[in-house]
């Protein structure tokens, strides 16, 4: 990979070593990372190179820029994989950024001005599209199973959970759907730029902000994953402190807070370990997400608690913020 980099990229590659989980490498003036990028087509990079431009100008602070080949290219092949060059800010290996509310308001502030016209990380307004996808796939894929004699406790676990998930997710796409017809969007409510799975850690390893870790998308997006992380982390102190931050720097809407509850009761979580289970071809990886289930079904009593306790919290009543409540979960 090496001589490849020398070749397309035309760098002189002085050094080589490990940058959190990629691999890195240092030239005569800067440090760059090595990503693989086979999940994105050069478009969909494209968009994303374009993103960090305007984070960038707009005085972003940690951004990894791309670096372009010498045919103007985003990413480039090596055995049967695609990967993509980002030069790295100056770091110092025990300075991490400390996420607060405030900076990711500062950062869907800088994301609003953005004006390129994006199509392949575009995913506002497109929720409830990839939510009925993403259900119908994997009830399909239950149905297949179910008829089946089960191969091992994670199937079990499986077959015997998803009705119950199924459940949370036609309650999250009518409270989408509602919330889309009756919802009066404010400016906060414009697509931005976001991450497609934020939380508290993201930038402790790469100590950077990555491009391939962006979608453009509503801004709820990121508090909800936020939210959801800090539950399953078991560090949920800092939820309250998260929002109130972020609502000083830049209002919330009472659209806003039902688009996050909708995003909330969607859940991803569940979804992400079965897909993740079934697609590893590593029995450690299975081990892992075969705990992660586990832990996932031992919680749904507490992770009810907290749907509750958001569509009903001491925070949103202040601000004179009701949003409608799902009737079963009345039941605490």
């Amino acid at each position: 990979m090496k001589k490849v980099i020398e070749e397309q990229y035309q760098l002189s590659v002085l050094q080589v070593f490990k940058h959190g989980p990629f691999d890195a490498f240092r030239t005569r003036r800067s440090i760059c990372i090595i990503v693989p990028v086979s999940q994105f087509e050069e478009d969909e990079l494209t968009e994303m190179h374009e993103m960090s431009i305007h984070l960038l100008r707009e005085k972003e602070r940690n951004i990894a820029m791309f670096r372009q080949t010498k045919d103007g290219h985003l990413r480039f092949e090596y055995e049967n994989g695609y990967y993509a060059i980002f030069q790295i800010p100056f770091y110092n290996p025990d300075q991490r950024e400390t996420i607060t509310g405030r900076s990711l308001a500062m950062f869907h502030q800088r994301g609003r001005t953005f004006s390129y016209p994006v199509t392949r990380a575009n995913r506002i307004g497109k929720w409830k599209e990839l939510w009925e996808k993403r259900l119908d796939q994997l009830e399909m894929f239950w149905r297949g199973k179910t008829y089946t004699k089960p191969l091992d406790s994670f199937d079990q676990h499986f077959i015997e959970s998803f009705p119950y998930f199924v459940g949370l997710c036609e309650n999250a796409i009518q409270y989408l759907v509602d919330t889309e017809l009756d919802g009066d969007p404010y400016p906060i409510d414009s697509a931005t730029i976001c991450h497609n799975r934020f939380h508290q850690n993201l930038y402790d390893e790469s100590r950077c902000k990555l491009p391939t870790e962006w979608v453009y998308d509503h801004a709820s997006r990121d508090i909800a994953e936020y939210i959801r992380h800090g539950f399953f982390s078991e560090d949920r102190s800092i939820d309250g402190v998260f929002l109130e931050e972020y609502d000083r720097t830049t209002p919330l809407s009472p659209f806003f807070w039902r688009l996050l509850y909708s995003r909330l009761l969607f859940p991803v979580h569940y979804f992400e370990c079965i897909e993740n289970y079934y697609l590893s071809q590593s029995e450690d990886q299975k081990l892992a997400y075969e705990e992660k289930l586990q832990s996932i079904l031992r919680k749904t009593d507490d992770y009810e608690q907290l749907l509750l306790t958001y569509s009903s919290g001491l925070f949103m009543r202040s601000r004179k913020v009701k949003i409608p409540t799902i009737q079963w979960l009345t039941k605490f």
